[in-house]
């Protein structure tokens, strides 16, 4: 009978676990300000705007859709000091904390709020709190739904500049300062830290890929001995890249989609928007490897070679874009917390 006390005594702190885990919620929402639809430009605009100042390898946010050229966010001029940008090309967050920066649907109407379990949270106007790294709502009116995710991946300014000229950026007024980071992590960030998972060192960077119940984190030291990772995630192949350059990873797809224009989300007059339907187009296999020479991949049926955004450049294909899947690089600390059911790519 001895261990019955025992297992009433776990019984009885699991209550008190869960609690804990609540309270890891440090509201600070003065922390950092919010910026909200400002005025944009393009990319070639700003390099001469600010030449300078913008380095080659300044890290940058890239949103990319098939029908153009998306936009680059250089992070030491906006989301350094604007860890949430409420626009109306996206919800985009940076949490530098836990590594990873991503784009949810468009909307006026998110602001920066805190920190939960290690994880950057915003507050909609309703008063709903997400979390910035899932876009899961854990707290207020729309508790238990989920922001919609837009393709976004991480480059370098120079890189993406000369691949996408045309992209928008935002107008680099003599206002947005160029910001480096702090040396150590912000102490509330580290003080809502909940237990870690051991499977993987802390601040080991992964990319963490979503598909319907299926969450699994790809180590980027795995990426980086094979660049492409044919793998299945619930059931769907998805197809893993690594550009070793820029350092940027991304999940597809293994089907594309050919070029045709279709528009792209807004706010309405409330500030939120909805994603607008995709063009109903046959979708083209491919079987992608990776080109060596060319730090790109080749589809092995026409020869068209793609880049990391999904693109194929040249060839029978050319402007044909991927499927981009929920993916996202971030640190395991962040999504082993946010997923804890997470498996671990390992061959």
């Amino acid at each position: 009978m001895r261990g019955l006390p025992i297992l009433i005594a776990l019984f009885y702190t699991m209550p008190a676990l869960a609690a804990d885990q609540e309270e890891s919620l440090i509201a600070r929402p003065g922390a950092f300000p919010t910026l909200i639809n400002p005025n944009c430009s393009h990319c070639r605009d700003d390099a001469k705007r600010r030449a300078k100042e913008l380095r080659a390898d300044d890290r940058v946010l890239c949103w990319i859709r098939g029908y153009s050229d998306g936009g680059a966010i250089p992070f030491r001029f906006f989301l350094n000091t604007y860890p949430v940008i409420s626009d109306s090309y996206g919800v985009f967050v940076y949490d530098h904390d836990a590594g990873y920066a991503r784009g949810y649907a468009p909307s006026y109407n998110f602001r920066f709020h805190g920190w939960r379990n290690g994880v950057m949270v915003m507050k909609h106007k309703d008063g709903t709190l997400y979390s910035c790294l899932s876009g899961r709502a854990f707290d207020g009116p729309k508790k238990g739904s989920r922001l919609t995710p837009i393709p976004t991946l991480v480059s370098d300014w120079g890189v993406w500049l000369k691949s996408y000229p045309q992209a928008v950026a935002y107008h680099m007024f003599d206002k947005y300062k160029p910001v480096g980071l702090p040396a150590r992590p912000n102490e509330d960030a580290r003080k809502s830290r909940g237990r870690l998972d051991a499977r993987l060192g802390e601040d080991t960077p992964v990319l963490g890929v979503v598909i319907g119940e299926e969450k699994r984190a790809y180590p980027l030291t795995a990426l980086e001995k094979n660049p492409i990772i044919h793998d299945t995630l619930d059931g769907q192949p998805v197809v893993v890249l690594w550009h070793g350059p820029t350092r940027t990873a991304a999940a597809y797809s293994p089907e594309a989609i050919p070029p045709k224009k279709y528009p792209a989300p807004r706010p309405n007059a409330d500030g939120e928007s909805t994603m607008p339907e995709q063009p109903k187009s046959a979708l083209h296999s491919v079987d992608l490897a990776h080109d060596v020479a060319g730090a790109r991949f080749i589809d092995k049926e026409t020869g068209s070679h793609w880049d990391i955004a999904g693109r194929a450049l040249d060839g029978k294909m050319k402007g044909w874009t991927l499927k981009w899947l929920d993916s996202v690089q971030v640190k395991w600390f962040a999504w082993s917390a946010e997923y804890p059911e997470t498996s671990i790519y390992t061959r």
